[in-house]
């Protein structure tokens, strides 16, 4: 695409079956950047959310955008798509929950209405709508890639064959109720898991072939998808999520390391585990004060009888209002995630509270690591133990709370992922948001 033709855009619309609000979810997380970095660009009345499914009291007052409800799939299109579609091996079960006449009509005469010159559609299961042949251009927002965590689901279930993964993850909410209760046996997960992974990897090379540009969040993914589509690098990008730094530092020393995470996600939990059974009692043989605060909803028994086993040590706290406050007194966040996809908005969030990160590599996948980074990434147990106890000094801490910080705002911050925004969305002849308005800093 050249320049020229990436700089004419007046209007905007995002296509989604999310409603981005509250942004508790990494996904969200990014829909809100991208609201409001197209927002600011291009002002909110010129850009149009198409919220497929959405229901007007839960469209707050401030949405960044103007918003356009959408029906949903009837539940009748959904059965008539899970036994054309999905039966006959057409598509992924997502793209088929999601696929509808009402709803194409619906956005053919929204499209038609509001004429505008980008259209961006969020993963191919509303990819699937784009029309061919218009003069908007077209993007679709991937999210992360789908196979990829599918095909490390699988793995892990067949080295854990105790572990469970859903494979409907947040989506489930669009699944039928019985469905839903089906996907709860084992065996369903590794066939359904199987079955979606080569659908969506499909969907995957067919989108980085069929539209404009496709996002990602994470570098490494984008090339993977190019080189395995066979198109340009260009044509996959990474756009880093848009995480405010917010939150005071207070630390003083405190042995004290948090885990952020709904604990109902399979990767979340395995990742957790593994903390306890490898690292957490050499922890505590060298720090028996360390604590473990844990911080997510749906907390498996096995961490329940822990923390019960365990009480001046372990802490589980499900959902906390105020992380600025959780966090601030932390030596650390652990991210042991042993699988999964896309870059870890816990993460980020981190970072941006000066907070250090201590992760596996793959935890820290598409986020830079290492000293410098506020990222530690070490390869063994020894080595996670030996951060663990050096973070708990307070100037190595603060040495690494302030790399954090630096980290963040070079990457994550407002002005360099809105400065990103434009050249992925094509915005590059748009000045800085700061420059139009200073206030707006």
């Amino acid at each position: 695409m050249s320049s020229s033709a990436l700089t004419s855009t007046s209007s905007v619309a995002i296509l989604s079956v999310v409603n981005p609000y509250p942004a508790d979810s990494g996904k969200k997380v990014v829909l809100d950047g991208v609201l409001r970095h197209l927002s600011d660009r291009l002002g909110v009345e010129n850009v149009h959310y198409l919220l497929i499914g959405g229901k007007a009291e839960e469209v707050r007052a401030d949405f960044p955008a103007t918003v356009h409800l959408l029906p949903a799939p009837s539940a009748t299109e959904k059965l008539t798509a899970l036994l054309t579609r999905v039966a006959t091996g057409r598509s992924s079960l997502q793209e088929a929950l999601t696929r509808s006449g009402t709803v194409a009509r619906a956005i053919t005469d929204k499209l038609g209405e509001l004429d505008a010159d980008l259209e961006v559609y969020d993963t191919v299961r509303v990819g699937q709508y784009a029309p061919v042949g218009g003069t908007a251009r077209q993007i679709c927002y991937l999210d992360d890639l789908f196979s990829e965590r599918y095909r490390m689901m699988r793995e892990r279930m067949s080295s854990h064959p105790e572990l469970a993964m859903n494979p409907l993850g947040t989506f489930a909410e669009h699944v039928p109720g019985p469905l839903r209760t089906l996907v709860d046996s084992t065996l369903v997960q590794r066939v359904l898991l199987a079955f979606e992974q080569r659908m969506i990897a499909r969907s995957e090379v067919a989108a980085a072939r069929r539209f404009d540009r496709c996002l990602l969040v994470n570098a490494r993914e984008c090339r993977s998808l190019a080189e395995r589509a066979y198109v340009g690098y260009d044509d996959v990008v990474a756009i880093p999520p848009v995480v405010r730094a917010r939150g005071r530092r207070d630390f003083r020393g405190a042995p004290e390391f948090v885990f952020l995470g709904l604990l109902s996600q399979p990767w979340n939990e395995d990742g957790l585990r593994s903390f306890v059974e490898q690292v957490w009692e050499r922890l505590r043989s060298r720090r028996p004060d360390a604590r473990l605060r844990v911080i997510g909803r749906e907390a498996p028994q096995w961490l329940l009888d822990l923390a019960a086993a365990q009480p001046e040590n372990v802490v589980v706290e499900g959902y906390v209002e105020d992380l600025d406050a959780a966090l601030a007194g932390a030596a650390a966040m652990l991210n042991p995630a042993r699988f999964g996809t896309g870059v870890k908005i816990k993460v980020i969030e981190a970072l941006g509270r000066g907070v250090p990160v201590v992760s596996t590599p793959l935890g820290a996948d598409g986020v830079a690591s290492g000293r410098g980074t506020g990222v530690l990434t070490p390869a063994d147990v020894e080595s996670t133990v030996d951060e663990l106890v050096r973070l708990c000094d307070v100037e190595e801490n603060r040495r690494e709370s302030d790399a954090a910080l630096a980290h963040h705002a070079r990457r994550y911050g407002r002005e360099a992922a809105f400065a990103a925004y434009d050249e992925a969305f094509g915005l590059t002849a748009v000045r800085p948001a700061a420059a139009q308005d200073p206030a707006a800093a």
